[in-house]
């Protein structure tokens, strides 16, 4: 297994949350704990920064094509930068 780390950034303009909730939008990132599962991905974190407007997610998957399938309908919502990372223990 793999891990990818997972960084979502939208403007305050493009923002999908409150005041000017998009609920299309909402619902695209509300899948990703079942998508997870489909794609046997485990969710080690997954944070937001809402001042920024900045998501960070922590995967580990057997592949990239697992974190695409769990992910992919979220790119629709702003900017990702997707970085395999491993464990500080390796070094």
């Amino acid at each position: 297994m793999s891990l990818y780390h997972i960084e979502h950034r939208h403007s305050a303009e493009t923002c999908f949350g409150a005041p000017d909730r998009d609920d299309e939008k909402l619902s695209l990132w509300r899948q990703i704990g079942e998508k997870a599962k489909e794609n046997s991905v485990d969710i080690k974190f997954f944070k937001i920064n809402a001042t920024e407007h900045v998501f960070f997610l922590l995967l580990e998957a057997g592949d990239y094509s697992d974190v695409e399938k769990t992910i992919g309908q979220c790119k629709k919502t702003g900017e990702f930068v997707i970085t395999p990372v491993i464990d500080q223990a390796f070094f």
